[in-house]
């Protein structure tokens, strides 16, 4: 059996995948990617229209190494949500 896309990671750089949760106010199931099987979880939301990650249970914070370059990623494409709010959002960045 094949992976599916889910199960994909890069080789370098990350691969970003947001999900919207239901609701009136934009708030996103994050996945982040990274080579070999890292991977990151949390949760996107705007504060005061600021745009904050927050970590899953267990999860390191997206800040700590080796997802600070990640972090950075994320909240450049969590501008992209914010002026246009879609239910998935899928990028590879290198």
């Amino acid at each position: 059996m094949e992976p599916s896309s889910r199960d994909l990671h890069p080789r370098t750089g990350a691969r970003f995948v947001f999900d919207r949760a239901p609701g009136e106010s934009p708030r996103y199931a994050v996945t982040i990617y990274l080579p070999g099987t890292e991977r990151w979880s949390g949760r996107l939301s705007w504060i005061d229209e600021r745009a904050e990650l927050e970590p899953d249970q267990g999860q390191a914070p997206v800040n700590a190494e080796p997802y600070t370059w990640a972090h950075a990623e994320a909240l450049k494409l969590a501008r992209v949500l914010h002026r246009a709010p879609r239910q998935h959002m899928v990028r590879w960045r290198g």
